[in-house]
């Protein structure tokens, strides 16, 4: 992290300014050294990311999940950047490039919470004037980061997103896009976000969606039987829903509902038949554009972790009920998106 960065970072819990100890260069980048107030403990830069995290955070179930998810798989453009940015756009009301490129003309600070290997970090960056600082609990998803991140404007922090190292009222944006539902408390972790968001900020977030009766019941057994495992058997379990979710798409065929079956929480309508039972059964995840490793992380990032709390609309839209401007809401089968600005 290059040093202008590093000068906006405060203490975590009293908001004082960290003094860098610099131990090791590479030009501008710090790659070691350490962040301290003198009297509140010190911080470490290792491989040019500051770490804020906790060892009772990072050991936690969910923590350690992504972690090795990271470790095992680090896809950032090679399968997913078209898709992910299409939808990324059409869901927080962009429309397209040009339209992120004209709200985020002013930005001067954005933060992408929880940022994985930093695919949202470097559209946002790629797209305004903007310091973007990609947070993550996940040293190997930032390690990854690193690894495949080289914008001038993207800097990485270890940190948990409600012990997070910066100024209140500090960001313009503030993006925390599939993540906030594996905090344990989300509400809790959006009121942290939403005090480092300036007014007349704005927020784009997203969770997941409740979904049918049965597919409910199932994700929850299914949870409660790979969540224990280490990833590699946790992995190994998803294979077959993510073999049975190829085979279903490979069919190509649609299902004729006549009607709905409110007990079920079955919708009317014509579906294909793997997005039957991906939505209403159980998750198999399955995209032609993803290589079969992608896919079965996929439907890993939703069995494994401890935290995956789901949300119905009108709870999720509560949480925006007073202090906020919406500007955009999504309701899809997967999840609830919306963004809004601070006031």
């Amino acid at each position: 992290m290059r040093e202008a960065a590093l000068a906006h970072l405060v203490h975590p819990d009293t908001l004082e300014p960290l003094r860098l100890h610099a131990t090791g260069r590479a030009g501008d980048d710090v790659l070691e050294g350490t962040l301290t107030t003198g009297h509140n403990g010190t911080y470490a830069i290792r491989n040019g990311v500051p770490g804020f995290v906790p060892p009772e955070t990072a050991g936690t179930q969910t923590v350690r999940s992504f972690d090795q998810k990271w470790s095992k798989h680090q896809y950032y453009r090679e399968h997913t950047a078209r898709f992910y940015t299409e939808w990324y756009l059409q869901r927080y009301g962009f429309g397209d490039r040009d339209g992120l490129r004209e709200h985020l003309e002013n930005a001067q600070f954005i933060l992408d919470a929880g940022t994985g290997s930093g695919r949202d970090a470097v559209l946002l960056a790629e797209h305004s004037p903007a310091v973007v600082f990609g947070v993550d609990t996940s040293a190997s998803a930032l390690n990854a980061a690193r690894s495949q991140v080289d914008h001038p404007r993207v800097a990485f922090v270890q940190a948990d997103l409600n012990r997070m190292p910066f100024p209140d009222g500090f960001f313009d944006l503030v993006n925390c896009d599939q993540v906030i539902h594996h905090t344990p408390d989300p509400r809790a972790s959006f009121e942290a976000l939403r005090r480092k968001l300036k007014p007349g900020g704005q927020i784009c977030c997203y969770v997941y969606r409740k979904k049918a009766v049965i597919r409910e019941f199932t994700d929850d057994y299914i949870r409660e039987r790979v969540r224990h495992l280490p990833v590699d058997e946790a992995l190994e379990v998803c294979e077959g829903l993510t073999r049975l979710g190829k085979k279903l798409a490979g069919l190509n065929l649609t299902l004729d509902l006549d009607e709905d079956i409110p007990i079920l929480g079955i919708r009317k309508g014509s579906i294909d038949l793997q997005r039957f039972f991906h939505w209403n059964l159980f998750k198999c995840f399955w995209n032609d554009e993803f290589d079969f490793f992608t896919n079965n992380v996929v439907n890993f990032d939703w069995y494994h972790p401890e935290h995956c709390h789901r949300f119905e609309p009108e709870a999720f839209r509560a949480w925006f009920a007073e202090g906020w401007d919406i500007r955009a809401w999504d309701e899809q089968e997967a999840g609830l998106s919306c963004r809004a600005v601070k006031v």
